[in-house]
């Protein structure tokens, strides 16, 4: 036996194996995480933790929800199913990021007592709530009910999943993912339909409630406005605003930037009334630059489109405010000036010693965010009659982006870049904003017709319990790491996707 795992072998394995079956099953009931499921779809098997590192969470970070983590460093994280089903014929082994993280990490899954590697998990620059998977072979089912699995750090610092808490999905805790017969869209809906979906509170989280809203308007998935609720709620006690930022620091009452208000927008749409959207109000009057563009620093993003205009022209139509409204077509305006010269997009621009540098050029992601601010702000505003110039920029941007669709029916992450492999995400929030614009009558039919192949590409690339994969890694990790093949799973291309359905099966 490999003498790393001898401090975690046997004897630890079998005192847990003893622990009683009845105080098992109650645990999990008290969650609501039984292993019973409706017979067709996927199951998740939860397991409990044995022994971890003692190792503390890192100064001023957090938590969310009050759900518990766990760190792999050197020192393995054990794991066991003392009630692994008789049936079950696991196809991955999963775990979920339960702090942001900012660095590439391999961890190394192996049985606890013979030691053989099951796989290593790649985890590069992870997004809390993200879910990373290791394929199973038919014949580890056996071992891992016998044995256990314990993990490893061998590369990179210590790594903090989700282990338990009040209403975590089994989905999000370590578990073995077992297929059911449902098929993959089935599984989706069902995914989306629960905490599983859940994301930060930022631009991540505002796509997924942004996709819920918009489902819900069709009948056939009106629960989902209810499934919002629930998401939103998980940030909102006591009427106050509670949530941890991008970097997993508690950020209570404030907002930690421009891309972090667009949740805002469906909470106006939840709660038309609320006081919290004071606090996007208040950080956004506090931003603008000299052409009222509203910015962090001099930082001008496309996703300000998205994340401020879109917000922002809901409570400004809700109030009637004429002023919010101008300043929401600012938003777009501004950017669509800064951002695109009718040849080539850039998702950033910024002065520096006098030069304005752009960045991240024909990044799909990037697109997506001016294209779903155009469609959603103007949508919410279609009332005024001062609209034409956005409209036109608008369908300057559509036309400019249709003709890189690959055959697939996605872009590539740099959409003039076809021989890289394509983004989800990106894919499915550019083809959401065309749909929209063909709903809406800004765009023709072969922009409906686009958006439509890409519903059909996204398919293939969600998981057997439907979750979205093939989705380009947050940007924090940089360009390199866009352009490379690494993929992930990412719930916010959920919520992006869920836009791109409702928008297909929406009339105006």
């Amino acid at each position: 036996m490999n003498s790393s795992t001898e401090p975690t072998s046997a004897l630890t394995r079998r005192t847990f194996l003893r622990t009683s079956a009845v105080a098992v099953a109650a645990s999990r009931m008290a969650l609501g995480q039984t292993f019973a499921a409706t017979a067709a779809m996927a199951r998740h098997l939860p397991a409990r933790v044995i022994s971890a590192p003692d190792i503390p969470l890192p100064a001023g970070k957090r938590e969310p929800f009050g759900w518990k983590t766990a760190a792999i460093g050197a020192v393995p994280l054990v794991l066991a199913w003392p009630d692994f089903p008789a049936d079950a014929k696991p196809t991955a082994m999963r775990l979920t990021v339960g702090l942001d993280v900012r660095d590439e990490k391999l961890i190394e899954a192996y049985l606890l007592e013979s030691g053989r590697v099951l796989g290593t998990f790649d985890v590069r620059f992870g997004c809390i709530f993200q879910v990373f998977e290791i394929p199973l072979a038919p014949a580890d089912a056996a071992d891992i009910r016998r044995e256990g699995i314990a993990l490893r750090l061998t590369k990179g610092a210590e790594l903090r999943i989700f282990t338990e808490g009040t209403a975590i999905p089994a989905a999000l805790q370590p578990h073995l993912l077992v297929p059911g017969t449902a098929d993959a869209m089935t599984e989706y809906f069902a995914r989306m339909d629960s905490l599983a979906c859940v994301q930060a509170f930022s631009w991540q989280e505002g796509c997924v409630l942004d996709g819920l809203l918009d489902l819900a308007a069709l009948p056939a998935h009106a629960a989902l406005k209810e499934a919002a609720r629930r998401q939103t709620a998980r940030f909102v006690f006591g009427g106050k605003l509670i949530y941890e930022n991008h970097v997993s620091a508690p950020s209570d009452g404030r907002m930690y930037g421009i891309e972090g208000t667009l949740p805002f927008a469906a909470l106006a749409k939840l709660e038309p009334q609320s006081p919290l959207l004071e606090i996007a109000l208040g950080s956004w009057a506090k931003k603008h630059d000299a052409e009222d563009a509203i910015l962090d620093g001099q930082h001008t993003s496309s996703e300000g489109a998205y994340t401020v205009g879109y917000p922002l022209a809901i409570i400004a139509r809700l109030r009637k405010d004429d002023a919010l409204e101008k300043l929401a077509l600012t938003q777009l305006r501004v950017r669509q000036a800064r951002l695109f010269d009718g040849k080539m997009f850039w998702r950033t621009s910024e002065p520096h010693e006098g030069v304005v540098q752009k960045g991240n050029r024909a990044w799909a992601r990037g697109i997506a965010w001016q294209m779903l601010g155009f469609a959603r702000t103007l949508r919410e505003l279609k009332h005024r009659t001062d609209l034409a110039d956005c409209i036109a920029s608008f369908q300057q941007l559509a036309a400019w982006v249709v003709p890189f669709q690959r055959a697939d029916g996605l872009w590539s992450v740099f959409v003039d870049q076809p021989q890289l492999t394509p983004d989800t995400s990106g894919s499915a929030g550019i083809a959401a904003a065309l749909a929209l614009g063909a709903q809406q009558g800004w765009l023709d039919a072969s922009a409906k017709a686009a958006a439509a192949k890409t519903l059909a590409g996204l398919q293939p690339h969600l998981t057997p319990d439907g979750f979205l994969g093939g989705i380009a890694q947050a940007n924090k990790g940089g360009e390199g790491l866009q352009r490379g093949s690494y993929r992930v799973i990412y719930q916010m291309g959920m919520g992006l996707m869920a836009q791109l359905i409702a928008a297909l099966e929406t009339k105006a």
